[in-house]
């Protein structure tokens, strides 16, 4: 019955729900700024910091305590005395968990910045195939759209998942190579531009 309490924890993960509680506290707090419910979950659950049950309870327990709060739309953030936690006791964890949790937090809420400020559509062709458009927006106007038609659902994900890693290298790519600003040469089968 214990293993079933450790799954997914990994080595030097945490298994007791203050620490749990500690290392969110500590996250949010670094972070500053409001984290999804199933996201703060999934945070701590995929990098085997911790049990998803001993995850859950330790949000559960933190917001009845009212040192986390969520909002209507799932938003956790900390409040005053959250944020004293995290500040005070998170020497407590292991600086590799502290780390690598501020680290998946981070790169959550900038990956929610790129979608938020891109457009990916992924529309289903009648005549089979699929239509990708990614397109770097300013505000609600697109200033680069690009439309590649692709034979299955795989490749349109991976399109979908290359330009949100890295919207701004499409744009400065293109642009850089209609402006003629790329340094461009072509090497047998090979284009190697240098922005």
């Amino acid at each position: 019955m214990a293993d079933a309490f450790l799954a997914g924890v990994e080595p030097g993960g945490l298994t007791n729900v203050q620490e749990i509680r500690i290392l969110l506290c500590y996250m949010l707090h670094t972070v500053g700024a409001p984290i999804p419910r199933d996201a703060l979950t999934d945070i701590i659950t995929a990098g085997g910091m911790a049990n998803y049950f001993d995850t859950e309870d330790a949000i559960e327990d933190l917001i009845r305590l009212q040192h986390l709060v969520q909002t209507e739309d799932k938003l956790v953030a900390t409040t005053v005395t959250g944020n004293q936690i995290g500040e005070s006791l998170g020497v407590r964890i292991p600086y590799t968990l502290r780390e690598r949790s501020v680290k998946a937090a981070l790169q959550l809420l900038k990956r929610r910045e790129v979608e938020r400020d891109n457009k990916v559509d992924v529309r289903k062709l009648e005549e089979g195939g699929y239509e990708v458009t990614c397109s770097v927006m300013d505000g609600e106007r697109a200033l680069l759209s690009v439309t590649l038609r692709v034979s299955d659902p795989w490749q349109a994900e991976q399109i979908k998942e290359q330009f949100l890693t890295d919207p701004a290298l499409l744009y400065r790519s293109n642009l850089a190579v209609l402006t003629g600003d790329a340094n461009m040469r072509r090497a047998g089968t090979e284009l190697v531009i240098k922005l």
